[in-house]
């Protein structure tokens, strides 16, 4: 047994470093303080809080020293990406010129219009300063209700004045198609026996509309003949993904009669029941709509 010196009134006692009872003494106090610091964290958590935010202030002093450690023109860099981060575009709406507002006030747009009128009024509404076209812009759309899709070929009664290059697809030109990338023809013709061949331009033809298709009349046995009857004015028709076609059907000097009677060449070719809007028009003027 350890000893253990009297206690003095109003005093502590002292410690005595050997024995048991100091040992267990000991122990009680590391007990003691342990608890303690409970009661001091949970009374106390600002205390935590604060230094935490001092922690934080430190670092962001480091991280400005460091900055001003940059060059000045990567600092003036970095700033200026972060101005075009947190600018945000903002489109602005297309205003027409008064050429084009004067031409468009000749027009009534709540309006549809015999073909002939508005064949007078694409005329008055051509605003370019070169022998415009006369551009057909028609939607069609099917029993579901969806887009039609639909493609051919159609035979002008007069000149459209548009040109077309027609390209037949042999070897040779298949070869030079598949080197480069490119397709400068406007349209292209096969014969049958070439579509194997022909299989593997696909990805560069099909997304341009060029890939020769026998509802277009394109796959002939007679290339060279369809190739003459191309160029001598029959043209191409086809629907879009939206269901629109869009032709030309003259130049905006020619006789009102020749383009009244090629718009109804058009109309003869497609479905009549399917369409549900025309709108007629010179290069860069405004729309027509025209009585279906």
């Amino acid at each position: 047994m350890g000893t253990q010196k009297p206690v003095i009134m109003g005093g502590e006692p002292e410690e005595i470093i050997s024995g048991p009872i100091a040992e267990h003494h000991g122990k009680k106090k590391e007990k003691k303080k342990k608890v303690e610091e409970k009661i001091k964290a949970k009374k106390f958590p600002k205390e935590k809080a604060e230094v935490s935010e001092e922690s934080d202030i430190q670092e962001g002093k480091t991280s400005e020293a460091k900055s001003a450690d940059l060059p000045v023109e990567a600092s003036a860099k970095a700033e200026e990406k972060e101005a075009a981060k947190k600018k945000v575009k903002v489109g602005k709406a297309k205003v027409r010129s008064k050429k084009y507002q004067k031409a468009k006030s000749l027009i009534d747009s709540a309006k549809k219009y015999e073909i002939g009128e508005a064949i007078e009024l694409v005329k008055k509404t051509s605003i370019t300063n070169f022998d415009g076209n006369v551009e057909v812009h028609l939607r069609l759309v099917g029993k579901s209700g969806k887009p039609e899709q639909l493609r051919g070929l159609l035979n002008y009664p007069h000149p459209t004045g548009k040109k077309i290059s027609v390209g037949i697809l042999n070897d040779e030109v298949i070869g030079e198609i598949e080197k480069t990338g490119k397709a400068p023809a406007d349209i292209y013709l096969a014969t049958p026996t070439m579509m194997p061949k022909i299989a593997k331009l696909a990805k560069i033809l099909g997304p341009k509309g060029k890939m020769p298709n026998p509802k277009a009349g394109t796959i002939t046995e007679n290339p060279e003949k369809t190739k003459k009857e191309l160029e001598a004015g029959q043209v191409e028709y086809k629907t879009d993904s939206s269901g629109n076609i869009h032709q030309v059907i003259g130049k905006v000097s020619a006789d009102k009669k020749n383009l009244e009677e090629n718009f109804q060449a058009l109309l003869a070719a497609l479905p009549s029941e399917k369409i549900v809007s025309i709108t007629l028009c010179a290069t860069m003027g405004p729309g027509i709509k025209v009585q279906i």
